[in-house]
């Protein structure tokens, strides 16, 4: 069986969903499948073409059993919406042009966002003579009209047209959660294609460490830092809890919105807060098995309440307690394993009461980060989830 991911994302690029896709098909590829990534060179977030690679028409690339082909693409910063635009527009006309680089395919996996890549992964699987398995990780346009990045009525008629067209030509449609599975069920061209394949992680990856007993409590946000997770709710916070000198925060990752917050920590001179900046996935383990709980936000919008973050089941991997400041079916997720406390989105204060009183019982937190860990192992493991990528794939291609 052969099988091309088509991605705009892909390591060494630095992100939940590079390091997702990666491990997809590291994991296809020892099930005996032929793997082949179609991606661009990698300039996430930044805009800035990563060293040693600079722009060609294409580049061939191997690692651990899987084929890497890297078309041209137009790169541009993970923010402003016309340059944005052009990025997905250039990658998804190169990754056309070149096709015939990625070899012959029996299925084509395209991940949507960019919902423009989704389009152009019609084109590219009937060239192929392939089935078309559409990985909705975000419901988009929806997302992008909720947090109003894209509101002129004729833009947001012409992506859902697209969207609606991508699920038209579809064999099987992916989703991680059941809010997204819900809102695919109402659509007429995706009825009877959608399959949940839950968010997964790797327990050996993400081991669990030993509480530390001592210090401060520290808390890590790890992910991205964009204009989904409200992370400027955590920087409340932490103005609440100035004077504690018992709870420090550390901040891993970057995005749109990462600057804005860099300039209010130098401004506000938050002790208690720590940004680091983009960190290499291989560290993030490290740097949970050095946190004493993992805080994980979403803005107060009725899209998130389907949302389960990926960095949610890395925390609940590492054995830490998670403070969740989400609602809808994250929350619920907590609630039932028992790994964690639960605030409502955007309320700092509450946000802050919930790290204040974890902080004040470590044998609570400890035992919450246990029931976290517990429930990765027996129901979101990355092996599991790949042997049912692995199943669907040998359907939709026998």
């Amino acid at each position: 069986m052969r099988v091309t991911l088509l991605t705009h994302y892909y390591p060494p690029e630095v992100g939940a969903p590079q390091a997702r896709l990666a491990a997809l098909a590291r994991g296809l590829s020892r099930r005996g499948v032929e793997v082949t990534v179609h991606t661009g060179f990698p300039h996430y977030p930044d805009g800035v073409i990563q060293p040693p690679y600079r722009i060609k028409p294409w580049l061939k690339e191997g690692e651990n059993g899987v084929r890497v082909v890297r078309s041209a693409v137009y790169p541009a910063p993970n923010r402003g919406f016309g340059r944005r635009i052009a990025n997905h527009v250039s990658f998804g006309l190169s990754a056309l042009a070149t096709a015939p680089a990625a070899g012959p395919a029996d299925a084509v996996v395209v991940e949507t966002p960019p919902l423009l890549l989704a389009g152009s992964s019609i084109a590219y699987s009937r060239g192929k003579g392939a089935a078309l398995i559409v990985n909705v990780s975000d419901m988009w346009p929806d997302s992008a009209v909720e947090l109003g990045t894209l509101r002129r009525p004729r833009l947001v008629s012409a992506a859902r047209s697209l969207e609606h067209a991508c699920y038209r030509e579809a064999t099987a449609i992916v989703c991680p959660t059941r809010g997204i599975e819900s809102a695919l069920g109402d659509l007429e061209e995706a009825s009877g294609k959608v399959h949940r394949i839950p968010p997964s992680v790797d327990p050996e990856l993400f081991s669990a460490a030993p509480q530390r007993r001592n210090g401060a409590f520290r808390v890590l946000y790890a992910g991205t830092v964009g204009m989904s997770q409200g992370v400027g709710t955590l920087m409340d916070a932490a103005e609440l809890l100035t004077g504690e000198g018992e709870i420090e925060i550390v901040i891993a990752g970057d995005g749109a919105e990462g600057p804005e917050l860099r300039r209010r920590l130098a401004q506000d001179r938050l002790r208690n807060v720590q940004m680091l900046g983009r960190v290499p996935h291989e560290r993030i383990p490290e740097l949970y098995a050095e946190a004493d709980a993992a805080v994980v936000l979403l803005r107060d919008k009725p899209l998130f309440e389907g949302a389960l973050p990926t960095k949610m089941f890395e925390a609940m991997s590492a054995g830490r307690p998670l403070v969740l400041s989400a609602a809808g079916e994250a929350a619920a997720l907590v609630e039932e394993a028992s790994c964690g406390v639960v605030v409502p989105p955007e309320r700092p204060r509450e946000l802050a009461e919930a790290l204040t009183a974890l902080a004040s019982d470590r044998e609570r937190a400890e035992k919450l980060g246990d029931a976290g860990r517990r429930a990765v192992v027996e129901r979101y493991s990355r092996a599991d989830a790949i042997d049912r990528w692995h199943e669907l794939l040998r359907e939709v291609t026998s």
